[in-house]
């Protein structure tokens, strides 16, 4: 086996040796300051660099945290958060950090190989994030069932507890292996084999057997660049996610007091019912609408209706509004609030051949709104839901000055 060492234009990675090692000790090679953080760098160093979708490795160097691991020509670079004393160093890494991207890494070579053997899905990318990973898979779609039978085959290679080998090999001589994509790098070549199921180039850290790596579990799929795009968990995460999972089960259950298996039958049924409901209440709301309409026309006596009703949704103070020109030549001018958010609903009867947009720009003068709409019927947003009722009466009073000159 050929083993990179240190040399004056590197640094000897000892994770390449050992990912398993935790502990080490180092000497200070060179010292900087970066972004104004303290930066060293070792003749050797076990913390990992982020490089090929894996992150960067923490910890602590003489009990002061490591914050940052940089690969750069040929070195690690190490950002501290505060300087120590001295040339010689014991450095520990975060070893649940450490080993939770280790099965995440492997996991990830497993499945891509899952997806190559059994329906020719080449990976494009990987990502090796904070509470799942992604592969990007060459594929434009993919049956259930086959996704269904890439997992498995993935954790039948996890289950069959095979022995995970890292070696090295010269660029000429990568070609006596059935490496799943060529390499990006020339030269001295890394390979991550997984036995005779898998063999990858790859610089990161891995288990040293598939069963090290724990449940493969598919979340979900989505499409990027007219591929798939696959976030997956492995190990401790899947079994963080199959807790997560079971708590929200549980509590649905008892919210519908029901047993487990029965949540989605109550969920559909009583999804069932609230539309039932909205679509009823839709209906009242309609028919006050037209009750509330007649009375503030009866109390009105003018052409310009304005109002805010704060106790109202939007969407009431639209019926509101439409039954209001319905009923009578006048313009509606009301107001609602949604959150943070006012809303602000101008309508016009037809008669009155009124372009109710005209107003837009004369609001936006003095603040920020969002939307529009029709000759009759405007809608619109603002965020100055303290001036709902001052900006209610200029719409008002820009349509008495139109409508009603002198």
């Amino acid at each position: 086996m050929i083993e990179p060492k240190a040399t004056k234009e590197s640094t000897e990675r000892l994770y390449f040796e050992d990912a398993f090692l935790q502990e080490f000790t180092a000497r200070i090679i060179r010292r900087e300051t970066r972004e104004g953080l303290p930066v060293v760098i070792l003749d050797r160093t076990a913390f990992y660099p982020e490089s090929g979708g894996q992150p960067y490795d923490l910890g602590t160097m003489n009990e002061v945290k490591v914050i940052r691991v940089e690969a750069e020509n040929g070195f690690i670079i190490h950002y501290l958060e505060k300087q120590i004393e001295g040339d010689e160093v014991r450095g520990r890494i975060d070893w649940q950090r450490r080993f939770d991207h280790m099965q995440q890494h492997t996991g990830q070579h497993i499945l891509s190989q899952a997806f190559y053997e059994l329906i020719k899905g080449e990976t494009l990318s990987f990502h090796l994030g904070q509470e799942d990973s992604t592969v990007e898979i060459n594929l434009p779609a993919i049956e259930e069932e086959t996704q269904r039978q890439v997992e498995e085959l993935a954790n039948r290679v996890v289950f069959s507890d095979l022995e995970v080998k890292t070696y090295f090999l010269p660029e000429d001589k990568a070609g006596s292996i059935p490496l799943r994509k060529p390499p990006k790098k020339s030269g001295l070549i890394r390979v991550v084999e997984v036995a005779g199921f898998d063999y990858s180039a790859c610089g990161g850290t891995h288990c040293l057997r598939t069963g090290q790596v724990g449940l493969i579990k598919i979340l979900k799929q989505e499409k990027i660049r007219g591929n798939l795009r696959f976030s997956f968990v492995c190990g401790f995460r899947a079994l963080k996610e199959f807790e997560n999972y079971r708590r929200l089960l549980q509590e649905s259950a008892k919210i519908f007091s029901a047993e487990e298996a029965e949540v989605p039958s109550c969920a559909e049924k009583n999804l069932a019912e609230l539309k039932n409901l909205k679509k009823n209440q839709r209906k009242l709301e309609e028919k006050l609408a037209v009750l509330e309409a007649k009375e503030m026309l009866a109390e009105s006596g003018g052409n310009i209706i304005s109002g805010l009703f704060p106790e109202k949704s939007p969407g009431e103070i639209k019926f509101l509004a439409l039954n209001l020109v319905r009923q009578a030549e006048v313009v509606a001018v009301l107001a609602a609030f949604a959150n943070e958010y006012f809303h602000l609903v101008v309508a016009a009867s037809d008669k009155l051949e009124v372009d109710v947009r005209e107003v837009i720009p004369a609001l936006q003068a003095t603040a920020e709104f969002k939307g529009g709409g029709s000759p009759t019927l405007i809608e619109l947003v603002s965020s100055k839901k303290e001036q709902a009722e001052r900006f209610c009466q200029l719409a008002a009073d820009f349509f008495k000055a139109k409508i009603n000159p002198g």
